[in-house]
């Protein structure tokens, strides 16, 4: 077999297998590009609405936390045995991982990043009456502790917490919808995407083949008119 260039061009890159070739070839091309992109688009909004689900179990979490945090304090307080204070001190570690992937994911949104500056100077309000009312049963008795316990519940800052973790939660959900309507979107563009790459594909090798056939017809048509001459 020869493949010396001239060989090859006149055998294999004649005008009619380029013209079959490289208009297809551009149009898989782009047809890869768009949907790549499409995809990445899409996987990237998908992981927003991810984000968003996480963030709203972590707002419950928090409160589960800081529930089991005030549950063991009071039954500390009410016992004296050191035993209640289990979850009282597991909720506190929590609370802290909690906190600081909160913050983390709520990072790039202003108005969410305020209302969690606003929690975490709550959070560890809360967390710093429930520890003085331990150390106030440990020096001075369940009495005094209990006088402070009752004093504590007129600022009732557990509900000022819920309150706050309410409007994280409603914004995120809010921002939820809205992503979710990307993620559809998204998967309808890559539908569409995926039927214009095929039908611009087979348009093309159409358009082209009846281009060759329009041009080998002329060219037979020529050749018979030369021949007669």
């Amino acid at each position: 077999m020869d493949w010396s260039w001239p060989s090859l061009r006149s055998n294999y890159l004649t005008t009619s297998v380029l013209l079959r070739s490289i208009p297809v070839g551009i149009v898989i091309a782009s047809g890869v590009i768009a949907t790549a992109w499409t995809h990445n688009l899409l996987s990237n909004h998908q992981q927003l609405v991810v984000r968003t689900y996480q963030i709203i179990d972590t707002t419950k979490d928090v409160l589960i936390g800081l529930d089991d945090a005030e549950t063991g304090q009071r039954g500390y307080l009410l016992s004296g045995d050191r035993r209640y204070l289990d979850p009282y001190e597991k909720a506190l570690t929590r609370l802290t991982q909690l906190r600081v992937s909160l913050k983390v994911s709520l990072s790039d949104d202003a108005g969410q990043s305020a209302r969690m500056a606003k929690l975490n100077v709550l959070v560890a309000k809360k967390l710093d009456e429930l520890k003085q009312s331990i150390v106030l049963h440990d020096t001075e008795g369940f009495g005094a502790a209990r006088a402070l316990e009752i004093k504590r519940m007129e600022e009732a800052t557990m509900d000022v917490i819920r309150h706050v973790i309410g409007e994280v939660t409603e914004q995120e959900k809010s921002l939820l919808a809205t992503r979710q309507s990307r993620v559809e979107t998204d998967e309808t563009l890559i539908r569409v995407v995926a039927v214009l790459v095929g039908l611009a594909s087979f348009l093309t090798r159409a358009g082209i083949e009846l281009y060759l056939a329009r041009r080998d017809k002329h060219q037979d048509q020529q050749r018979v008119r030369n021949e007669a001459a």
